[in-house]
């Protein structure tokens, strides 16, 4: 058997090569990682305050929907931020930390709460957003890549992306988020849930999903396929255009901007142009093409397998929770319970966590329309007088005699549709 024997001389620069590899000793860049991790961070805090005009941000939440801000990143780790969340958001500035640190990379921290946070609030601080996670945004980004003017960043926990790039004036950093509130204004003169707009020759129905940023556009396609494209989608506050984040295709026509749009609140309709053609939106009080099965869907099966929630009741002539119910005391949601009792339903007004000892039982009939239709079949108690009001206006407007347009808006979420003019609905999940 050979035996091997190894001069001392080779274990002895064995062990002094070993025993050299410190964390902080100088490597083949005449730098120590902590001096190159230091220099990293200190080029990365340069460029975010080197923007004299701020920057525009344009976050995509991991949870959905797109929103805008406007960031500046002072040298004393202060930001100075807008929004278009809402229209207070848009023009109300708000200040808190930020840092760079190293952590799994680089990284930019919001350290205290500001507009960024209401996206992951678990509360959910957003309508829309999911109990215990909000829209499952991020608050630490670690930087992606970094290209003139342009820096990408994403969620270190949620993987949510965030652009950044430099305003190039004063005035294009305080309008960027402005144009989400101006333009949903302009649109809110129509009031119908349906809408029309005619595109290349073919008539559309347009969804625009206000919370989820989302834009739809349905059109038969071949006189029998009833299709639908979606794009999510920004507005960009210095031209106030809508943006959509994936071109959408109707027919030969492709879409990848909405310019001009303007509301005109006597004829209630909207011009726009698509593709420098002028094009107008109408109200409709009827679906394009109607699932003559969603009624009994939504009925037979509800989200969670015994009831469907709102969390504002009625929208009416595009005003969300039009009868107040979220002003109810300890408001939770408002509920709707289909097989509460074999011949009846519960429309429940949900605080404390407990149902109201109030509120009708409505028993539900499906005519051959395909719509569902509500009568009352109860009363589960009388409603103190100081919100009165509220559950009687809920009520009656439920129990419309012609019924409702049942529409799926998800695997899980539906919209009922007041048939008599379309001038009222309310989201469920």
């Amino acid at each position: 058997m050979k035996r091997y024997i190894y001069p001392a001389y080779l274990l002895l620069l064995l062990i002094t090569s070993l025993s050299a590899c410190k964390k902080n000793d100088p490597d083949y860049f005449g730098k120590t990682p902590t001096e190159r991790s230091t220099a990293a961070l200190s080029k990365y805090q340069t460029q975010l305050t080197s923007a004299p005009n701020g920057w525009k941000a344009i976050l995509y939440p991991n949870g959905g929907g797109i929103y805008l801000f406007s960031i500046k990143f002072g040298g004393d780790n202060r930001t100075t931020m807008l929004s278009d969340i809402d229209a207070e958001t848009s023009t109300t500035a708000v200040q808190s930390a930020y840092s760079i640190k190293q952590l799994l990379a680089p990284s930019l921290v919001f350290d205290t709460y500001s507009y960024i946070h209401l996206l992951s609030d678990p509360t959910p601080a957003l309508p829309g957003g999911n109990q215990g996670s909000g829209y499952s945004s991020d608050f630490e980004f670690s930087f992606d890549k970094m290209s003139g003017d342009t820096i990408t960043l994403i969620g270190n926990k949620n993987g949510s992306k965030l652009t950044l790039v430099k305003a190039a004036t004063a005035a294009e950093y305080t309008s960027f988020t402005t144009g989400t509130s101006i333009v949903f204004d302009k649109l809110s003169v129509l009031r119908t849930y349906f809408k029309r707009i005619t595109i290349g020759g073919i008539d559309c129905e347009l969804n625009i999903d206000k919370v989820n940023k989302i834009l739809s556009l349905s059109y038969l396609d071949g006189n029998t396929n009833f299709k639908t494209v979606s794009s999510n989608f920004y507005i960009d506050g210095t031209t106030n255009n809508i943006v959509l984040s994936t071109p959408l295709l109707v027919g030969k026509t492709s879409i990848t901007t909405i310019e001009k749009i303007t509301g005109d609140a006597v004829n209630h309709t909207v011009n726009l142009t698509v593709n420098s053609n002028a094009i107008q939106i109408k109200e409709a009080i009827a679906p394009l093409k109607y699932d003559l099965t969603a009624a009994a869907t939504f009925f037979n099966k509800p989200s969670n397998g015994a009831y469907w929630s709102s969390n504002t009741g009625f929208t009416v002539d595009n005003v969300s929770d039009a009868y107040k119910v979220s002003t109810i005391p300890n408001f939770g949601f408002l509920l709707f319970y289909p097989a509460y009792r074999p011949t009846y339903s519960r429309l429940g007004f949900i605080s404390n966590n407990a149902y109201g000892a109030y509120g009708p039982a409505p028993a539900a009939s499906f005519p051959a329309n395909g719509k569902i239709v509500f009568n009352n079949f109860g009363s589960f108690g009388t409603a103190p007088a100081a919100i009165a009001p509220i559950v009687k206006a809920t009520s009656d407007k439920f129990f419309d005699p012609n019924g409702y347009y049942v529409i799926a808006t998800g695997p899980k979420t539906y919209d009922l549709v007041n048939a008599t003019d379309a001038r009222a609905w309310i989201s469920f999940y």
